[in-house]
């Protein structure tokens, strides 16, 4: 716990500042945090006796990344990275689970950068400070509330096949807390710019909706990491164990405040 609160006083203001920042610098922040992750997804997946091919693969993420500023290179790096992992497997001398090692080396990449690399996008809409600084500020909430409430009040488990550890009581605090940061990012927001990127009625199902992806997104990590009989994911963010065990909601909850903000909020 003490690890997860310095970690937490360390880690907030820097991630507030990139947001402030944007551009390059807050490209590059992402762009290291999803490779991080990618690294720590080849790491889990290695477990089971599979080889990613894990240069191929982050030059996929790479181009990924690249492709957030210029959506139509999109086909043009999923083709030629489906390409280059197959020949790449090509040249190994054991042929064997073939299928699996590049199935794997081309989920990660979509999984882990393509879902996270969101942050950029959205940064680079109308109003993108705000945005997402919402969709964190949230998420991060309703993590917490589900940490706390889970740890203090948690009997009954959720999901037990998958997260031995989450319980009903830490789902419904983790909801609850998201809902209740919706409301405070919109004061926040409103008087730092005068104004919210989104109106106080959305804000209860703005939290509902963000809060159960969140948790939606966690359990999804937790299932990768049952596989690979991993406790986490690394150990690069001390208190919260990797970069995937980090920013596992995110993964869920950012394309979600993305495709919110195109088709509701019209940015």
């Amino acid at each position: 716990m003490r690890n997860r609160l310095l970690m937490t006083v360390f880690f907030v203001p820097l991630f507030i500042l990139f947001i402030v920042w944007g551009g390059p610098p807050f490209f590059f922040l992402i762009s290291v945090i999803a490779l991080m992750g990618l690294f720590e997804f080849y790491r889990i997946v290695e477990t089971r006796q599979i080889k990613p091919l894990v240069l191929p693969g982050m030059l996929m993420a790479a181009g990924l990344l690249l492709a957030v500023s210029a959506p139509r290179t999109f086909p043009l790096v999923i083709t030629l990275s489906v390409m280059f992992i197959l020949l790449f497997q090509m040249r190994r001398k054991n042929l064997s689970q073939a299928i699996t090692n590049c199935a794997t080396t081309i989920f990660g990449p979509l999984y882990v950068v393509g879902l996270l690399s969101y942050l950029i996008a959205l940064r680079h809409l109308d109003g993108g400070q705000s945005l997402v600084f919402t969709v964190w500020f949230i998420t991060w909430i309703g993590d917490s509330g589900a940490f706390v409430i889970g740890k203090s009040r948690g009997k009954h488990k959720l999901f037990p096949r998958i997260s031995p550890q989450k319980t009903v009581e830490g789902a419904i605090g983790g909801v609850g807390s998201a809902i209740l940061a919706s409301f405070v990012a919109y004061f926040i927001l409103k008087a730092i710019f005068g104004r919210a990127p989104f109106p106080i009625s959305h804000s209860l199902l703005l939290g509902l909706t963000l809060g159960i992806l969140g948790i939606l997104g966690d359990l999804s990590e937790s299932l990768l990491k049952r596989d690979g009989k991993v406790k986490d994911s690394g150990g690069n963010v001390p208190g919260h164990g990797g970069i995937l065990d980090t920013f596992d909601s995110l993964l869920f909850t950012v394309p979600a405040m993305y495709y919110y903000a195109i088709f509701i909020l019209h940015r």
